[in-house]
């Protein structure tokens, strides 16, 4: 800063004004508070006494660290709680603003609440001690979602082979099922090379399905073989229910979680739908109170939200990583009952969970059948546990009944009509690897290889970065959101670009229609090897030994300048 702007930032009054040496709301000293939270403390009491007063703009990020001589990330972290406790709102492109009164007197204690201190690198400016944030939303959580061209250059780029596969999420492949199952698969094309039919017709072969049915079954998912039909993946099931949802109702309004998978928003765009954006938090997934508070709000100032169908991944959230509580999970089977919501539950990464492992959506609808329940899909796919080139999924339908559009046999005819069939003796070498016990001990052991990869991704991190990164820890999966708030769109940007150039690729967080700056990174292949300087280069891909050191340089020069 000049000497002429630093005179001029003083001649101003600071809205952040001496430090406080008064006993503030939560019983501590402001004194012994870390800095930020006496920026928090003294912006509730100007607040309090009226010198803010409702509407009035606050000053922007930088403006207020400059004033306050607090760092920017404090500033960040200070405006995060705020909003948080419904004190002030953020708004597009405009900053801060005072929320109105009757806003901001809501449960002022969950700002108290919130400043339970846990590691910085696993919570977001904004979220109390449990990782979820209070929501007021306005009408903006009704927007509609596109994709954009640059969304379809940036997935290229991920699976550029080429390129530090950081980006898409593909699973680890060097795995003896893996192995094993393109021993099976060349077995079993030797076998089909004389068969008389090309095709697995609809709904798949008898065999796979009965397998399925049986591994989700002893996995504590009771499921029949009739209710499913074989799709080429789950972003193929999804085209085809929403294809199917067309032909039923014509254009209808989908949730979305936002931020939320973008493969989900092109298959709605593509079906002729309108994407609804629904919130998502780090650590819960679905935002199911603020989808109550916009399904059933009655005020004249923001309609209240109708929705035909809700895309909802439960578990292992992409890209935040979050999960639904069991409570949560009923509170939305009565939600979407009562509203005659559609919800289309996206279990691709549910059985790689860690610690917790939920009933799933279509557990508790089938446990509790005697109460009003949600007409409900559920979509399962071997690309996130496996392989994704298997092309192999699953719908599994929890009303089969053959006169609904979305039954089996409406079903079976959509697929019929979209290609036919698939390749049997990829489902038979399927069929056998789950039957054989193969795939489940597979699951059981990824689980854990994935759990590994991760926290060395986060320590290593956390340690490079500290507080100028956001680092939610997954509920399971590979995938790991690195939120960093201090950048601006332009210069995430600039550095996804800086990234690629450097033979790394991720996903911004702009394609998932995140609000906070970040990066998705892709775990999976971060093995002991990598992360310890130690994997062998090849012919196909950049030296991998020096992956993290890269990823961590170009994060840390981005952040620099982010604050400067």
């Amino acid at each position: 800063m000049s000497s002429a702007e630093h005179a001029s930032s003083a001649s101003r009054p600071s809205l952040a004004g001496p430090a406080i040496n008064s006993t503030t709301s939560s019983g501590a000293t402001a004194a012994t508070l870390p800095r930020y939270q006496q920026l928090v403390e003294r912006l509730k009491a100007q607040m309090a006494t009226g010198k803010l007063s409702a509407g009035q703009r606050l000053p922007s990020l930088r403006r207020q660290a400059a004033q306050s001589g607090l760092g920017l990330n404090s500033v960040i972290r200070a405006y995060g709680e705020l909003e948080a406790a419904g004190l002030i709102i953020a708004e597009p492109r405009a900053g801060y603003r005072v929320a109105p009164a009757t806003q901001a007197a809501h449960d002022t204690n969950d700002l108290n609440a919130s400043s339970q201190t846990r590691p910085a690198s696993s919570r977001h400016p904004g979220e109390t001690q449990h990782g979820q944030r209070e929501s007021h939303h306005r009408p903006r959580a009704i927007t509609t979602l596109t994709i954009s061209d640059p969304a379809w250059q940036a997935m290229a780029n991920a699976s550029d082979p080429r390129l530090a596969p950081l980006g898409a999420a593909h699973p680890e492949l060097d795995a003896p099922a893996v192995r094993r199952l393109y021993r099976l698969a060349r077995t079993q094309l030797g076998a089909h090379a004389q068969h008389p039919s090309a095709y697995a017709l609809p709904p798949g072969s008898s065999a796979l399905r009965t397998a399925i049915a049986q591994h989700l079954s002893h996995h504590g998912h009771p499921c029949d073989s009739d209710a499913l039909l074989i799709s080429q993946g789950a972003q193929h099931g999804m085209s085809l229910l929403l294809g199917q949802l067309r032909a039923a109702k014509g254009r209808c309004r989908v949730g979305v979680e936002a931020p939320g998978y973008f493969g989900i928003v092109a298959a709605i765009e593509a079906q002729g739908h309108q994407a609804i954006a629904i919130p998502a938090r780090a650590h819960q997934g679905l935002d199911v109170a603020a989808l109550e508070r916009l399904l059933e709000r009655h005020d004249d100032k923001t309609p209240t939200l109708t929705l035909d169908a809700l895309i909802v991944t439960a578990d292992g959230h992409n890209p935040l990583g979050g999960q639904l509580s069991t409570p949560d999970r009923h509170r939305l089977l009565a939600l979407a009952a009562r509203h005659a919501i559609l919800l289309v539950e996206n279990t691709t990464f549910a059985e790689l969970s860690f610690d917790t492992r939920h009933p799933w959506l279509a557990d508790l609808a089938h446990r509790h059948a005697d109460r009003p329940m949600p007409a409900l899909i559920s979509l399962g796919s071997f690309s996130k546990t496996l392989d994704p080139r298997t092309r192999c999924g699953w719908l599994w339908l929890s009303r089969p009944e053959q006169e609904s559009p979305l039954g089996l046999q409406a079903m079976i005819r959509a697929r019929w009509a979209n290609g036919m069939g698939d390749m049997p003796w990829m489902h038979a070498a399927l069929s056998e690897l789950i039957t054989s016990g193969d795939y489940g001990r597979h699951v059981q052991r990824m689980r854990r290889c994935y759990a590994r990869r991760l926290e060395r991704l986060r320590a290593h991190l956390s340690a490079a970065l500290g507080d100028s990164v956001w680092l939610p820890p997954p509920s399971g999966g590979y995938l790991q959101w690195c939120g960093l708030p201090s950048l601006e769109a332009h210069q995430l940007e600039q550095l996804h670009q800086e990234l690629l150039n450097a033979g790394i690729a991720t996903l911004p967080g702009s394609l998932f229609n995140a609000e906070q700056s970040g990066l998705r990174l892709n775990a999976a292949q971060l093995g002991e090897e990598v992360t310890q300087n130690a994997a062998r280069p090849s012919d196909t891909a950049p030296r991998q030994q020096d992956i993290l050191a890269r990823l961590t340089a170009h994060l840390q020069k981005a952040l620099a300048q982010g604050e400067g």
